[in-house]
């Protein structure tokens, strides 16, 4: 059976990204929260938004990238894929379904500059994953 899986997400985060080093070698995974608003129509024709918060995980260089740049309230677009998390506690097994970020762009603040840098593409805050370029490349 064929599959696919892939998601792209853009939304405001929900708090600061956490930073932790994980496993023997210390690789890094930044965990975000974002909210992002599902819109719909109820039968009178109005349109109702209900907000979705969904957990990303960045890994390596672009977790690091996350915890230098990003705070809780930043605009970003996330793609990646779907990833179950499972783990037991206390004896009962438990699932989260989350998104593993691939790539995930800084958008524009209103007025605000990204993290005080000015960008002169929107596309160059495309932090790709796994990021093969050294912080010094990444152009902002």
């Amino acid at each position: 059976m064929a599959s696919f899986n892939r998601v792209i997400l853009m939304g405001n985060l929900t708090r600061d990204p956490d930073i932790r080093a994980v496993g023997v070698n210390g690789m890094k995974v930044a965990r975000l929260g974002i909210a992002l608003n599902e819109r719909r129509r109820d039968r009178n024709g109005q349109i109702l938004e209900t907000p979705v918060f969904v957990d990303v995980d960045a890994w390596d260089k672009l977790a690091e990238l996350c915890g230098q740049f990003l705070s809780k309230g930043r605009s970003i677009l996330v793609e990646g894929r779907l990833q179950m998390d499972t783990w037991e506690k206390d004896g009962v097994r438990h699932q989260k379904l989350k998104v593993r970020a691939s790539t995930i762009k800084f958008l524009p603040q209103g007025d605000r500059l990204n993290g005080g840098v000015q960008q002169r593409d929107p596309q160059s805050a495309a932090i790709p994953f796994p990021a093969e370029a050294e912080a010094d490349d990444i152009p902002f």
